[in-house]
């Protein structure tokens, strides 16, 4: 029979036993949790993450229609059914309130990359049209965006601007589900069409030159609902 010291001895090293099992269950509950609440963690910050960048595309967003708008008033001279007669004192003025609009603080910050060759087309045509000679444009009495339309893209033709005829097939549809990926090279395209025919605008005839500049400030107004629109998804 085990005396009183080797006995105390066994009980000794059984409760260090069972202490260091404890011990090793209680560290591993421990990593565990630890380990569940690192995760948690990185979940909420990336939560957090995704969440703040929707704020700020909604504030983004918020602040490109303000600017798109302000934009928007001043092309009031170029709509088919303003009274305004388009001429070279008219070009030019308006291409000075462009640069305005655009150097302001709601301005051309917020231009994407999709829209502004479409402004800048704009812009091209005004500042070389307002350097030559004295010249008009005329408005036919029945004239429509429809009407126009025809007008402008033989005068696209006639001066070998293909890729602006295919960017007004691209815009003549509804927004482009792909607008985010193509609509930036499609606005090249066209800014380069619109500067061809700026260098024959002593060529064209008064209405061509009314089709040309309504039909381009029409094309930049839909770009600017499609580069909108398609945010808004």
């Amino acid at each position: 029979m085990p005396d009183l010291n080797t006995t105390l001895q066994l009980l000794t090293l059984l409760l260090l036993a069972a202490g260091g099992y404890w011990l090793q269950a209680v560290a591993k509950t421990t990593a565990e949790e630890a380990a569940k609440d690192a995760i948690q963690r990185l979940k909420w910050s990336g939560e957090l993450a995704r969440e703040l960048q929707k704020t700020r595309g909604i504030e983004r967003q918020e602040l490109r229609f303000k600017c798109y708008g302000a934009l928007w008033k001043e092309l009031r001279p170029l709509a088919i059914y303003d009274t305004t007669v388009i001429d070279k004192t008219v070009a030019s003025d308006l291409s000075a309130k462009l640069s305005d609009w655009y150097f302001s603080d709601c301005g051309g910050l917020l231009l994407t990359p999709q829209a502004r060759d479409f402004y800048f087309a704009l812009q091209d045509l005004l500042r070389a049209t307002s350097k030559l000679e004295d010249w008009e444009t005329d408005k036919h009495e029945d004239s429509s965006d429809v009407s126009e339309r025809p007008v402008f893209q033989s005068v696209l033709k006639e001066n070998s601007a293909d890729g602006a005829i295919e960017a007004m097939k691209y815009l003549s549809a509804a927004v482009p589900e792909d607008w985010q990926d193509k609509a930036a090279d499609h606005a090249k395209n066209w800014r380069e069409g619109i500067n061809r025919v700026a260098k024959a605008w002593n060529k064209l005839n008064k209405r061509q030159r009314f089709a040309t500049l309504q039909q381009v400030g029409s094309i930049l107004r839909t770009s600017l609902v499609n580069d909108l629109e398609s945010r808004a998804r």
